[in-house]
């Protein structure tokens, strides 16, 4: 009877990660908003004659994220499988536009969406999702060996290579890396031998060498990363304004809303820097709660991942779990100066529609896989956990 009992309450506790996923999502989405009307509505007001504009479309597209997270609950998990594919070619294709003149909006020099009807969308944000379900569908073949460098190792490479080339065209060198990373902890997951995962190292440092060389203004970053006072009012002017942002919140911050950086001091504040808005306005506590919450959502992702018997389900778990958990790494980086500065939001709380809806997505997918897994078996990776 106690055994029975214990078996029944360890089954509750295994799916109930995926609500906690999705509760923890819903408090750092509603911790953005909170962020973007305040880091934005000056921004709107001055711009736009609209203090509410901003927010009001990430809003709405946030409505449509939980809509789309309780709708993928109820469809069937082989749906996903066949998606792969598809997903994989429809990503490519949209990326391959950038070589149609006037296909792409050009926006700071670079061209990275797609315009219709007054939309815009981002492209490399579907390649995130297309790339590692790819990969979870290629690596979990029983024919695949990573344990040494031959067709299973080279598919996955060179996929990866086709969206490498694709997105440095537009150019977006942050989310080439963020690929590449991703790329390279999935086929560590799948069980790369130390060898390989050397060898592999040492060409991606190579590569983002000779990516750095080709662009003079890489290279112009980066030194501006290793001394930004040497150029105050050039390329260290947006990392300096950040510094002084967690500089003025100190441990509990000024208020909310009531951030200097953000009064057009500190470039794109509601976006991808808006990490140094929560700093000024709550201080140390709120980046730590905001850490904190990022930590929780990937030993969450990881637990759901972890508990798949199936490896191709188990991979697209642990994919999607080191795709939120690198990206929102890489943002505290740059906003912290810890990294050069690129343009990559932080996941559900930067504004920005294709980030916010292709993320909420991850998670609706993320807690279907909950409520379908079962315990961990025999050839599920377990890396992590």
């Amino acid at each position: 009877m106690e055994s029975t009992q214990s078996t029944i309450a360890a089954k509750k506790i295994n799916h109930s990660y995926g609500m906690a996923l999705i509760i923890v999502t819903a408090i750092l989405t509603c911790l953005g908003l909170l962020a973007i009307y305040a880091a934005s509505a000056m921004k709107g007001a001055e711009q736009f004659g609209d203090p509410y504009l901003f927010i009001r479309k990430q809003s709405i597209v946030a409505c449509v994220g939980f809509v789309s997270i309780l709708f993928l609950q109820f469809i069937p998990l082989k749906l996903i499988d066949k998606l792969a594919l598809p997903s994989l070619v429809l990503s490519l294709f949209l990326l391959a536009l950038i070589f149609i003149p006037g296909a792409y909006l050009k926006v700071g020099g670079a061209s990275r969406w797609l315009g219709v009807s007054g939309l815009r969308f981002q492209t490399s944000e579907l390649a995130k999702v297309a790339l590692v379900l790819f990969l979870a569908k290629n690596l979990s073949r029983y024919s695949c060996n990573v344990q040494r460098m031959g067709l299973g190792v080279i598919s996955n490479i060179f996929i990866f290579s086709c969206f490498a080339f694709l997105m440095m065209m537009q150019p977006d060198f942050g989310s080439t890396v963020l690929l590449g990373g991703i790329t390279f902890l999935m086929l560590y997951i799948s069980g790369l031998s130390k060898k390989l995962i050397l060898s592999s190292f040492f060409i991606a440092l190579i590569g983002l060498a000779g990516a750095i060389a080709a662009a003079p203004y890489r290279l112009k970053r980066l030194l501006s990363f290793l001394d930004p006072w040497s150029e105050v009012s050039g390329g260290g002017f947006q990392i300096i304004q950040s510094y002084l942002g967690f500089q003025n919140g100190g441990l509990l911050g000024v208020g909310l809303g009531e951030s200097r950086q953000k009064l057009f001091f500190l470039p794109e504040a509601h976006t991808d820097f808006i990490l140094s808005v929560i700093g000024e306005e709550l201080g140390l506590l709120g980046v730590s709660l905001v850490c904190g919450l990022y930590f929780l959502l990937v030993w969450l992702g990881f637990k759901i991942a972890a508990k798949q018997k199936n490896m191709f389900y188990s991979l697209i778990g642990y994919g999607f779990t080191c795709l939120i958990g690198l990206q929102s790494a890489l943002n505290m980086g740059v906003v912290m100066g810890i990294l050069p500065t690129k343009g990559i939001p932080l996941p559900f709380v930067s504004h920005g529609s294709s980030s916010l809806i292709v993320f909420l997505t991850i998670i609706g997918i993320l807690a279907r896989l909950d409520r379908a897994g079962t315990l961990k078996g025999a050839n599920s990776p377990h890396v992590f956990v």
